[in-house]
């Protein structure tokens, strides 16, 4: 019974967390009922992969798309990225990047995107400092009472490999309660949408029916406009695409592997995220990423990432992504995303890559969290290593 009441509490939280990173795509004139379709074969290719990272909203790569306000050329470049990162990963070329890099670079890469984890904790406090801090003292306390790595002599007063699932609970319920009943605050994505010069589907979502033509009228092919800004954008969706399936897929995975002994396969991943890009973007919907989910510390990691894309796909198809992410601020994540990357991913991480080989472990993580792409990160690193060995100097 405990163990199925941890998957819930993991699945409803982590739907919880893409529900704002949804948020954020409407509000850059994503329509969210074609996104159900991505989400819908991400949901199937996990599990006939067997992988444990779902995919769902990224704010790394919502950053490179708000730039583009022409959606044709976004579209485009979305399709041209999918294209490419198909046949990487299904040549395995995405697996051969990952191991030759080696555990140096990729450690620095991972350390840096522990600071990246860091700094959005702080820019959310900064953008809403009352839920940004609720969220943060709620997620110190949890990890306090939980922890089962000590850091610095430091465990946990109930100690339990779920430790991650009550942070992410506890942070975000105590900080969207504090916003939502406390408070009595709201969020308007149409209002959102509006000062980034889109309006999306918003009022669709919330008005349309099943048998009306207003529901449907979302699911028209957007035309592609391909041109050398098509490229420049495509190519940047494509190192942000690799970046964060190495970062997040390598966090994931991780705690999949520290508790179940399962990994993550990168060139699975790349082909379901970008497979399930395809028939959503074609329709004006948002591209999806692999994700931080603490669903992989649950008893059934695959099953728990399938609960959660399935029931995104069902919220956005259905219209209700706009109804409930007015009750839950993106600054509610704060929390988590502080604990994730400072005491998950950079500590450990940061003391694995030093030993490993301090100079190219250390530019990656310095330009990963410099230039918030990871896959910058892992190049700089292996650059700087080649250097080293040009040299006859040990990086």
């Amino acid at each position: 019974m405990g163990d199925i009441f941890t998957f819930w509490v993991a699945v409803i939280f982590v739907v919880l967390n893409g529900l704002t990173m949804l948020a954020w795509a409407a509000a850059q004139g994503y329509k969210l009922k074609p996104t159900a379709f991505a989400f819908m074969v991400g949901a199937v290719g996990n599990l006939i992969a067997g992988s444990v990272t779902p995919i769902s909203g990224q704010s790394s790569i919502l950053t490179v798309t708000d730039r583009m306000k022409d959606i044709n050329i976004r579209v485009a470049a979305l399709l041209l990225a999918a294209a490419v990162m198909i046949p990487l990963g299904a040549t395995g070329a995405i697996s051969a990047i990952y191991t030759w890099a080696g555990p140096a670079v990729i450690r620095g890469m991972l350390a840096g995107v522990g600071m990246m984890l860091v700094m959005i904790c702080f820019n959310m406090i900064k953008s809403d400092m009352r839920t940004g801090i609720v969220s943060l003292v709620a997620a110190l306390i949890a990890w306090l009472m939980f922890n089962t790595s000590p850091v610095a002599g430091v465990g946990g007063f109930f100690p339990t490999p779920n430790a991650l699932v009550w942070v992410i609970a506890i942070s975000v319920g105590i900080a969207a309660f504090d916003f939502a009943v406390i408070r009595k605050q709201r969020i308007n994505i149409l209002e959102m949408a509006k000062a980034n010069g889109f309006v999306g589907d918003m009022e669709q979502n919330e008005n349309g029916k099943f048998w009306t033509k207003e529901f449907w009228s979302d699911f028209k092919l957007i035309k592609p406009k391909f041109g050398l800004a098509t490229i420049y954008f495509a190519l940047a969706f494509i190192c942000v695409n690799i970046g964060t399936n190495f970062a997040f897929g390598s966090i994931t995975g991780g705690m999949a592997m520290s508790r179940h002994g399962i990994g993550q396969n990168f060139d699975h991943l790349t082909i379901i995220n970008s497979l399930a890009d395809l028939p959503a973007v074609i329709f004006g919907g948002a591209p999806i990423e692999a994700i931080i989910s603490a669903t992989a510390l649950t008893n059934w990691p695959v099953l728990a990432g399938v609960m959660v894309m399935v029931i995104l796909g069902v919220l956005c198809f259905v219209g209700a992504v706009t109804r409930l992410v007015k009750y839950v601020p993106a600054a509610s994540l704060a929390g988590f995303l502080f604990i994730i990357g400072l005491f998950s991913t950079f500590i450990p991480n940061m003391n694995l890559a030093m030993a490993a080989g301090s100079g190219q472990a250390g530019v990656a993580m310095l330009v990963t969290a410099i230039s918030k792409n990871p896959f910058l990160g892992l190049a700089a690193g292996v650059g700087v290593r080649y250097i080293g060995h040009m040299f006859g100097v040990v990086a």
